[in-house]
């Protein structure tokens, strides 16, 4: 696969990406006008709590399945798919049945709300989420983004009628939302029910398979666990330290700056193949570091594309209500630095091949866990003093230095050079542009100027040459 390739796929899978999760922009100006700021809270904690423990739900399985089942041939594909679809299924519903019959202590405890039918129907969408989740890692895995998109828009434009009809017209509230994504999920598994079929066999499950996938998936566990502290804890803290409220304004504001994690979420499904493949290649170094200027330099020029916009974007009025919901306005203040957070986790996600070809997953929890302890300490101290922005500040801080601790191992592990103007040049234009109050018209030059200074500051003459002939 070329870098081309690369650019097309992660492309086709970043708009699937965009898709899944863009239910989540085009629905929140639904809940920021329907819902007051202490329902949105409960809503957000409700898909935390989901985010966070699908984690356990997963414990390693998805990383070993794209491994494994890459690297395999003919029947051993569906030997790791087997195997792995087997356990999940078993330890999902075994999972799922826990949270129900223990839905009174924990929905008080994570969802702050007494209302324990909310628990139960979150155990419910875990259960369909880490099944579903499987067979498209297959279409990732046998490169079809074509087919992941089409699911995805099914999943889609499903999620959000039932949200309209449940939420608006049933005014069901957090309980509409939550049965929505039920019947949405459990459509997503059914539609990829060929895929599952396809590729399962019982006859050909096997023991040496499952304890060659535990080993390698299950260094991941802890690291996921970590890697949702790091996204998931500051709604609780903000619970804890502020109040629910904080949690809505915050949550509102992380939604705004979502963009950027989809943008390396949508890359990194194109990424992890083509590494997979390229890294025994003598010129993988090499084309790691091309890879990461220009994915760096386009993540960076949209962060600041959004950053100056956004204060516009979510006073556009359409028929008498703003896109959002004024009550949310003051959370546009979070988005620039949760932007910034996640172009510094697009770094160190570039830089994941160093740990996969040199089969070092047992440092990835190391990496994921400091991240985990700076959101934390950084959230206790700066919430108090600053409240969303501190929570913002902790979780970029965190992102920052886990790209850094990646960077230190791969450079005695799997070294790359790296053209750091491309690295550093999107950060110091991101930064001036939040320093400096600038009126419209300079937010038009500010946008314009962008890639201009990027093809001359950043991009070598092969670079400029191949742009020239693309433009002529």
């Amino acid at each position: 696969m070329s870098i081309k390739s690369l650019g097309r796929q992660s492309l086709i899978y970043g708009f699937g990406t965009i898709l899944t999760r863009v239910v989540t922009f085009l629905l929140l100006p639904l809940y920021t006008n329907v819902f007051t700021t202490e329902e949105y809270g409960i809503y957000s904690l409700a898909y935390a709590f989901i985010g966070f423990v699908m984690i356990a739900y997963r414990y390693g399985m998805d990383s070993a399945l794209m491994k494994f089942y890459i690297e395999a041939k003919g029947v051993e594909k569906k030997v790791y798919f087997t195997t792995i679809f087997t356990l999940q299924t078993i330890t999902s519903l075994l999972f799922s049945i826990l949270l129900i019959l223990s839905a009174s202590l924990l929905a008080p405890m994570f969802l702050s709300s007494e209302n324990t039918q909310l628990m139960r129907l979150v155990a419910i969408i875990l259960f369909f989420d880490a099944l579903w989740m499987l067979p498209m890692l297959i279409l990732r895995a046998n490169e079809r983004p074509r087919q992941y998109v089409i699911l995805s828009f099914i999943n889609v434009i499903l999620t959000m009628l039932l949200n309209i009809y449940l939420v608006v017209f049933r005014e069901m509230g957090i309980v509409g939302v939550l049965i929505g994504n039920i019947i949405a999920s459990a459509g997503l598994l059914l539609a990829t029910l060929p895929v599952i079929l396809k590729n399962v066999s019982l006859k050909v499950m096997s023991k040496s398979a499952l304890m060659e996938v535990l080993r390698f998936g299950l260094p991941f566990f802890p690291a996921g666990i970590f890697t949702m502290i790091m996204e998931l804890s500051d709604r609780y803290l903000l619970e804890w330290l502020a109040d629910t409220s904080a949690v809505g304004l915050y949550s509102a504001g992380n939604k705004l700056g979502m963009f950027g994690l989809l943008l390396v979420m949508g890359f990194n499904m194109g990424w992890t193949p083509y590494f997979l493949k390229k890294g025994k290649d003598a010129d993988a170094p090499q084309t790691y570091s091309k890879v990461t200027t220009y994915f760096l330099g386009l993540v960076g020029y949209l962060i600041v594309l959004i950053s100056i916009w956004i204060d516009n974007i979510v006073q556009i009025n359409i028929r008498n209500n703003t896109l959002i919901g004024e009550e949310f306005w003051v959370s546009t203040q979070v988005v620039p630095i949760i932007l910034l957070g996640y172009y510094f986790f697009g770094f160190y996600v570039l830089q994941l091949p160093g740990v996969f070809m040199t089969k070092k997953t047992k440092f990835v929890p190391f990496f994921r866990g400091t991240g985990a302890a700076i959101t934390i300490s950084m959230n206790i101290f700066l919430i108090p003093i600053f409240g969303i922005i501190g929570a913002a500040f902790a979780k970029a801080s965190a992102f920052f230095v886990m790209s850094i601790l990646i960077l230190l191992f791969n450079r005695r592990y799997y070294p790359i050079s790296y053209v750091w103007r491309g690295i550093i040049f999107p950060v110091v234009y991101l930064s001036i542009v939040l320093v400096v109050p600038i009126s419209s018209i300079i937010k038009l030059i500010t946008s314009f100027a962008y890639p201009i200074l990027w093809l001359f500051l950043v991009a070598d003459n092969t670079d400029r040459y191949k742009i020239k002939n693309m433009l002529t």
